[in-house]
């Protein structure tokens, strides 16, 4: 089916397309919202710049296609296949994306606000800059979590998103959003977190193993029982955040604001907390096997029950600090 064809029916009235072959179409800057394509074949197509608000592609084969800056505002793209496809400055705005497949697409700058990508496959995807926030990326029941795996969401805006159990390892976070943002029992192991802003998210039970959070803000963050191991958290806010139970065994938190923090029966063996500041922060029960809190801040500090036996307490400060035994230095 030609171009001129497909625009004389569609503008007919006509917005049944379902099962078209129209691979390496050239319909950009073309208007044809709410068009059906599902099931279609439209590998390599040009949509640059296209009108698909409402559209059904469901199901529909757009390897490779070229989307870029298209309006693909609630459009329906569930189990669509985008492996490849240039989607750079679209929009995909409350777009259900559940189940495609948007591996290797590049989503550089993208609108994917409120946007439904539960189990969706962005393995290796450029989401650089793009916009998603109150997008759904929840695990459902029965159901693969959401693939991020390899993606690169540096400077992304992910404030208010629901990410739970996302797998996002290896995943580029630099300087993202995460303000607020749901990710509860997500993979983040090697992921890059450098000065990504966590304020107030909920990570409990996320695996940060060998994470670089380096500089991020996670003050107010709810970590209970995540996995923190062999990570990097040099100058990280941690103020007022909740690390009960958390593992941060071999973790680097040379110079971390944990000020008012609760650790909480944490395990920080052998983790460095070199200059790190834990005033007022609670720390009962910790283990602290060879941990290094040389030149650390513990100004009223409570220590009940934690095991500083081992510790290298160097040039530590525990002015009015509660100490293990109960009682408090002076």
């Amino acid at each position: 089916m030609e171009v001129n064809q497909i625009l004389e029916i569609y503008n007919r009235g006509e917005r049944n397309f379902r099962g078209a072959f129209l691979a390496g179409i050239d319909l950009s800057g073309a208007d044809l919202i709410g068009i059906i394509l599902a099931g279609g074949n439209l590998q390599k197509a040009d949509f640059t710049f296209a009108y698909l608000n409402r559209s059904d592609l469901s199901q529909t084969n757009l390897e490779e296609a070229i989307l870029t800056g298209a309006n693909l505002y609630q459009a329906v793209l569930v189990e669509a296949n985008l492996h490849r496809a240039d989607l750079h400055g679209a929009i995909l705005q409350k777009a259900d994306l559940r189940g495609a497949n948007l591996t290797l697409a590049n989503l550089l700058d993208a609108n994917l606000i409120e946007a439904d990508l539960r189990y969706a496959n962005l393995g290796n995807a450029n989401l650089k800059g793009a916009c998603l926030r109150g997008a759904n990326m929840r695990k459902e029941k029965r159901a693969n979590p959401t693939n991020l795996r390899g993606a690169n969401l540096d400077k992304a805006d992910l404030r208010n998103i629901d990410m739970q159990g996302v797998d996002l390892k290896n995943a580029s976070l630099i300087g993202a959003n995460l303000a607020e943002a749901n990710l509860r029992g997500a993979d983040l192991t090697n992921a890059d977190l450098t000065g990504a802003n966590l304020k107030g998210a909920l990570l409990t039970e996320v695996q940060f193993v060998g994470a670089r959070l380096i500089s991020a803000n996670l003050a107010n963050a709810k970590l209970d029982r995540a996995i923190l191991v062999d990570s990097d958290c040099t100058m990280a806010n941690m103020e007022n955040a909740t690390l009960s139970d958390v593992k941060l065994t071999r973790a680097n938190l040379i110079q971390a604001n944990l000020t008012f923090a609760r650790l909480n029966r944490s395990d920080l063996t052998r983790a460095n907390l070199y200059g790190a500041i834990l005033r007022n922060a609670s720390l009962m029960e910790v283990f602290f096997a060879r941990t290094n809190l040389s030149s650390a801040d513990l100004t009223s500090a409570n220590l009940i029950g934690a095991d500083l036996s081992s510790a290298n307490t160097a040039g530590a400060i525990f002015e009015k600090a509660i100490m293990p035994d109960g009682q408090v230095f002076h």
